[in-house]
């Protein structure tokens, strides 16, 4: 079974986003909806309770506002855990991690991976953010949190990080860190989803961004390629536009 974790600030009235992953998992699946809407918690300590409420053999760690664009995504993420060496699954991630930036898009291209669907500025703004045209699964060293996937039996040693990251931010790239100590992480591109926010790299973001770079230095840079990005040559992500041209999921 499936668990599908999300911290909310949402009413619990409000279902949509559980009626989304109903329509389109096509798989078993609980969903565990962390109330964050009197800021109980930080990311992490609302993962970590998630954690310890699952049922589930695959835990899936998601933004309530990222929506599953294609039916049966749950066969096919536990299709990628029927290899024991996999601990992770993402939809967007890097093979390269700087020891002085953990920006995980910086390495650029054909260190990033996946794609993602964004809708922005209240649905005026469809792109398809296409980090790399590699369709095929990829290692990476760590994910972007919009949406990922862990082996919950891996929850036995490592945990998400509620000290060093308290806030919103590097609870991904943290336990990412960890898992690679052990497993391997992928990206995939046999999962779409839409994101209906983009990232920031604001005042909050620098601070958790040392405290990561201060708790990995020993294992920076990350890459699980022989090849060192070359910043005066990168290629960043392309945006395609698809207004008129996004493919809609009916929720029932």
């Amino acid at each position: 079974m499936i668990s599908i974790i999300v911290c909310s600030r949402k009413n619990p009235s409000w279902n949509i986003h559980q009626r989304n992953i109903a329509k389109t998992i096509g798989a078993p699946f609980e969903y565990l909806k962390i109330d964050n809407r009197n800021n109980t918690y930080n990311l992490c300590s609302a993962y970590n309770a998630g954690v310890g409420n699952a049922s589930g053999n695959i835990l899936v760690f998601m933004h309530e506002d990222v929506f599953f664009m294609e039916e049966n995504w749950g066969k096919v993420l536990e299709s990628k855990f029927n290899d024991p060496a996999t601990g992770l699954v993402g939809v967007a991630g890097t093979q390269y991690i700087f020891p002085d930036n953990p920006a995980w898009v910086l390495a650029g291209r054909p260190f990033i991976r996946g794609h993602v669907i964004h809708e922005l500025n209240n649905g005026s703004v469809y792109n398809l953010t296409v980090f790399n045209q590699d369709r095929s699964d990829s290692e990476v060293v760590a994910v972007d949190g919009l949406f990922f996937a862990i082996r919950k039996s891996l929850f036995e040693k490592i945990q998400f990080d509620e000290i060093n990251f308290d806030g919103f931010h590097f609870y991904d790239l943290d336990i990412c860190m960890q898992i690679r100590k052990s497993h391997k992480l992928i990206v995939t591109w046999d999962i779409l989803v839409k994101h209906l926010s983009g990232g920031s790299f604001d005042i909050s973001w620098k601070k958790y961004a040392s405290h990561f770079l201060t708790k990995y230095k020993d294992m920076l840079p990350a890459s699980c390629t022989q090849d060192t990005p070359d910043l005066s040559k990168r290629i960043p992500f392309e945006n395609f536009d698809l207004r008129g041209r996004v493919p809609q999921v009916t929720i029932t």
